[in-house]
């Protein structure tokens, strides 16, 4: 994998990543999790000579992986908004509660 592979190949996941959050198609965004995963795999199975050249490359990537963690963020934000606003119009409601995992 060249450098140039590595960026065309990530900006396209991350591209779908984003239209995924948009949506909120965790299908998506979990298919773009496992390519992303992949191709991390792709950088450590490299060569030592060429990993610095692949790492430079991910470092043009922080814009874009930043922007989709931010709207990750949102969503999930969005969501658990959404849902005690539900929960609070009726303790009827047949949604889940979502909590936070403790570390």
């Amino acid at each position: 994998m060249t450098p140039d592979e590595l960026l065309e190949t990530m900006r396209a996941v991350l591209t779908d990543e984003r239209e995924g959050i948009l949506r909120f198609d965790g299908e998506v965004i979990s298919r773009a999790s496992e390519a992303k995963s992949a191709v991390l795999r792709r950088v450590r199975a490299a060569p030592l000579a060429e990993r610095p050249a692949l790492c430079a490359a991910l470092d043009e990537l922080q814009p874009a992986l930043r922007c989709n963690l931010i709207l990750l963020t949102h969503a999930r934000a969005y969501l658990r908004d959404m849902q005690e606003e539900l929960q609070a119009k009726s303790e009827s409601a047949v949604i889940p509660v979502i909590t936070r995992r403790s570390a």
